[in-house]
């Protein structure tokens, strides 16, 4: 299936060029206030310009109607590598070897007729046990992710200024019943929120809060913002889908 990379960006001309040494054919979208700003670091062909947007879910929102390919990847700015939670446990920079596995879930998403798909939330193997269960079916969909079908086309809420990717995330379980998520690899983004540029001076603590509480009244008990036992103290931990997608009975459980 063809599909097109593109990393929306804002404030980190310098984050292009990583970008676009793990995932050469990507495009680099970003504000058309900054385009001289990430000239120098970007190739015309692969800069692409959108206009002055409120904040992360409007950017997200303009690429999903204006770059036109069957299936559609969306990447942070600020990956630096993919962690293997298998095997080895490599730290992978490699532009071929990082193609690789986001060109096998474009395909495995493809042949399984699923829509959405995505890789682990962290590198803790102690946690996530990707040995045996190397792929799950529900997992908050963010950092790097790929849509197809049905979820082609499924805009994020742009009056949420966050955690708008836990609410896109809950509509396309609701929707599609399934996100495939590969748990052997980690897309490493560095801590949430910190540096310079992305998300960073436009989410305030109050956008925060009432974001949070607008998404939990809205899924109610079908999230869980508990948070998981291998994050640390903070105030930016998302809320964790608590759809369950396996029998308990078959599971010896009650």
């Amino acid at each position: 299936m063809k599909y097109q990379i593109v990393v929306p960006s804002r404030g980190r001309p310098h984050n292009a060029r990583t970008m676009l040494s793990l995932m050469p054919d990507a495009l680099i979208c970003v504000d058309e206030r900054e385009r001289e700003d990430y000239r120098p670091h970007v190739p015309k062909k692969q800069l692409l310009l959108h206009p002055p947007s409120s904040g992360a879910p409007a950017a997200r929102n303009w690429i999903i109607q204006h770059v036109a390919a069957p299936c559609l990847i969306q990447s942070d700015d600020d990956l630096v590598g993919i962690r293997s939670n298998i095997g080895s446990k490599r730290f992978i920079t490699d532009a071929d070897e990082v193609m690789a596995i986001i060109e096998n879930q474009v395909t495995c998403c493809a042949d399984l007729g699923l829509t959405t798909f995505c890789w682990s939330r962290t590198a803790n193997t102690t946690v996530i046990r990707p040995d045996e269960r190397p792929i799950v079916p529900t997992q908050q969909v963010y950092g790097c992710w790929g849509v197809m079908g049905k979820a082609r086309h499924r805009l994020y809420d742009e009056t949420l200024k966050s955690r708008a990717d836990l609410d896109w995330t809950m509509r396309t379980l609701l929707e599609d019943r399934i996100v495939l998520a590969d748990i052997r690899y980690y897309f490493d983004f560095g801590r949430s929120f910190s540096g310079s540029g992305g998300q960073s001076g436009l989410v305030t603590p109050e956008d925060f809060k009432r974001s949070t509480e607008i998404v939990a009244k809205r899924w109610g008990t079908a999230i869980s913002f508990r948070r998981p036992g291998y994050m640390k103290t903070g105030d930016t931990v998302a809320g964790v889908p608590a759809v369950r997608r396996q029998n308990m009975l078959a599971k010896g459980k009650k």
